[in-house]
């Protein structure tokens, strides 16, 4: 029993915790913006900077992943096709080589997962499930849910772990309201709905009500740290993080920029 809890746990941790904050501020065109991530203690274990822009009229966010110092170590990239709530998309960290993604190709989707730069990548058809959320389709499911979120309903969703290859249950609650910056606030809870979910540390989600923006996420996420561990992070978006949208030669820039093999001072 014990063994079968640590399994799932590291799994799951592995490929779903910390997946929602890709999520991150609003669902807009035009938008750059940085998150901080902090470990306990209060030392910035990383930085992520976002820009959402759209091709030939699709959404498109990508994330630059920075090491303290400024390097760029990860990179990920989402196209909001099909669906807001099921992009496909393509992580990749550049310090062992982990990829993991979902993309179309001839009519057919597809997960994929790479565990380090010496392993084969791995590929499996995605199975259709109906109202699944897949990496930052979270930001969408949750402007679509927020009125039920508002009134504290507890919602259960399909989320797909790509290093599972399989969807599992997440439960969604609305916790309480709070004010933050000044601005009306919604706390959340993300956990595991599973038989294991006891095991599993929950997510604590901030939304500004405005938007409905996420302001603050607090608990474990799949950013690792130098030891390859998965590391319990509070993630700061600020308004004063805000940053001007940014010419399509930037973004490209950004996009193409490479990515450094571990983080230095």
């Amino acid at each position: 029993m014990r063994l079968a809890t640590d399994i799932a746990r590291r799994s799951v941790t592995y490929g779903l915790f910390g997946i929602a904050i890709a999520a991150a501020p609003g669902f807009a065109a035009d938008q750059h913006y940085v998150g901080e991530a902090y470990v306990s203690g209060g030392q910035i274990a990383y930085r992520e900077e976002h820009w959402i822009y759209e091709v030939n009229g699709v959404p498109n966010r990508l994330v630059l992943y920075r090491c303290a110092s400024g390097q760029p170590f990860a990179r990920k990239l989402v196209k909001y096709v099909p669906d807001a709530l099921a992009p496909d998309f393509d992580f990749v960290d550049g310090r062992d080589g982990y990829r993991e993604g979902v993309r179309s190709r001839d009519g057919a989707r597809e997960v994929y997962v790479q565990k380090s730069a010496q392993l084969p990548l791995r590929t499996a058809p995605l199975a259709f499930q109906e109202g699944a959320v897949i990496d930052a389709g979270f930001d969408a499911y949750v402007g679509r849910h927020w009125l039920e979120l508002l009134g504290k309903h507890d919602l259960k969703v399909p989320f797909l772990v790509p290093a599972r290859f399989a969807y599992l249950d997440v439960r969604l609650s609305g916790v309480s309201k709070s004010v933050v910056d000044g601005e009306p606030a919604m706390n959340l809870r993300m956990s595991i709905d599973a038989w294991f979910g006891f095991a599993m540390p929950s997510i604590d989600l901030t939304y500004l009500t405005a938007g409905p923006r996420l302001r603050r996420f607090q608990g474990i996420g799949n950013i690792r740290d130098s030891a390859g561990r998965n590391q319990s992070v509070r993630i700061e978006f600020p308004a004063s993080l805000q940053l001007a949208p940014s010419v399509r030669d930037d973004i490209d820039a950004a996009a193409a920029t490479p990515l450094v093999g571990r983080c230095t001072a």
